[in-house]
């Protein structure tokens, strides 16, 4: 049950345009959570819920 919770994240966290994105963006190397913002027209708390979910589902890990 517990690899289903992961991967229902996962795909939780892929299901969204602009998260996929981000991640097309950082496999090409880290950047500040304002490079990963620029590119969208969104409210910066807005994109960070998108970083949350992304790490929750542990596709990606932050720094600060």
């Amino acid at each position: 049950m517990v690899q289903s919770a992961a991967a229902d994240a996962v795909f939780y966290a892929l299901s969204h345009p602009t998260r996929r994105r981000v991640l097309e963006r950082l496999s090409a190397g880290p950047a500040t959570v304002s490079e990963l913002a620029a590119p969208f027209d969104i409210k910066l708390p807005s994109f960070v819920e998108h970083l949350s979910v992304l790490e929750d589902s542990r596709l990606v890990k932050s720094r600060k």
